[in-house]
């Protein structure tokens, strides 16, 4: 029962990820599908089903690693990490946004151009190894190079809209 589960959760997972990942090849197209209101309220509902789904592989993941405890907790530390850079980030975002502000380059932005990206990487590694969860660990394999994907899609549309976006680009990290 624990294994379908698993797999059921997985699976939303990918489908999540292929959705959300579809959505940016679609923009970078040129889609006027892509910046379809319902399509991005849909997209927000997906990527929470999809974290709800990732969660769920994590405790239920049926193959098990054997890790040390100081591996364990090196694991946790990354998670907590990931979480806190995308709070962080988030919180930053949305603080200039109210503000109608343009480019953010100050703060956690000032060296990582996409801190939120860069909190995910973290977490889908850091929980998978404190949780001691083989499968869910290594399905970071298909999820960080969507997360790089994402990051780069965005860089082209900032790209246009900031004239000063490739000197940024130049002085930050991912």
């Amino acid at each position: 029962m624990g294994t379908a589960v698993f797999y059921i959760y997985f699976g939303i997972c990918f489908i999540g990820f292929a959705m959300r990942t579809s959505h940016y090849v679609l923009k970078n197209r040129g889609s006027e599908l892509a910046e379809n209101s319902r399509v991005i309220k849909t997209l927000f509902i997906v990527m929470f089903i999809l974290w709800f789904g990732w969660f769920g592989m994590v405790f239920i993941d049926p193959y098990e690693m054997n890790l040390t405890g100081w591996l364990r907790y090196t694991g946790l530390a990354l998670f907590i990490i990931g979480i806190l850079f995308f709070i962080i980030a988030h919180v930053k975002l949305m603080g200039i946004e109210s503000q109608g502000q343009g480019l953010v380059t100050n703060g956690i932005y000032s060296r990582i151009r996409h801190p939120m990206y860069y909190g995910f990487i973290l977490w889908v590694l850091g929980l998978p190894i404190f949780m001691n969860s083989l499968f869910t660990l290594a399905s970071a394999l298909v999820w960080i190079p969507q997360f790089l994907y994402w990051g780069m899609s965005e860089e082209k549309e900032l790209e246009e809209k900031y004239a000063k976006y490739g000197e940024y680009k130049k002085r930050t990290w991912l």
